[in-house]
């Protein structure tokens, strides 16, 4: 059986001595790819609130808009408010037809959200991305549509 006798290899203050800045120098190398996938994946998630919020922003403004009596503005209203629950600020809300009557067979709703002037950083990873959202309703006030008693 051999056992070994003295100091094997380098001390441990050498060893340490050759390992001094291997730290920094991986944390330098793996530090921008990680950052960048954190904010990559903060700025996804953003713009998949943003995108999902709008939907549903479009799809009760035409909810305001269907029942009698109500406006356009009723529905451009409904949809800035819920849009700003998620602190969008910037964005295009139009009803087809502006005007609103008796006759009128349906609705619809647009959303529209510049994501550059939305977001929380710099969209370096989506540029100039527009999020559409539509939503068209039949209305309530008009004459064609009858129950079966």
């Amino acid at each position: 059986m051999k056992t070994f006798q003295g100091n094997v290899g380098p001390s441990r203050s050498i060893a340490h001595q050759n390992r001094k800045g291997a730290t920094i120098v991986e944390f330098a190398m793996v530090a921008p790819i990680f950052f960048l996938l954190v904010f990559a994946g903060l700025e996804f998630a953003v713009l998949g609130t943003i995108r999902s919020t709008a939907q549903n922003a479009a799809y009760e403004g035409a909810r305001k808009l269907v029942i009698p009596g109500a406006v356009a503005q009723t529905g451009i209203d409904e949809a800035t408010r819920i849009m700003s629950i998620v602190g969008v600020d910037t964005l295009t809300v139009t009803v087809n037809p502006t005007v609103i009557d008796d006759n009128t067979k349906q609705v619809t709703v647009n959303v529209s959200v510049p994501y550059a002037s939305n977001a929380i950083f710099t969209p370096f990873f989506t540029g100039s991305v527009t999020v559409n959202t539509s939503v068209t309703m039949a209305t309530e006030r008009y004459s064609g549509m009858v129950a079966n008693p």
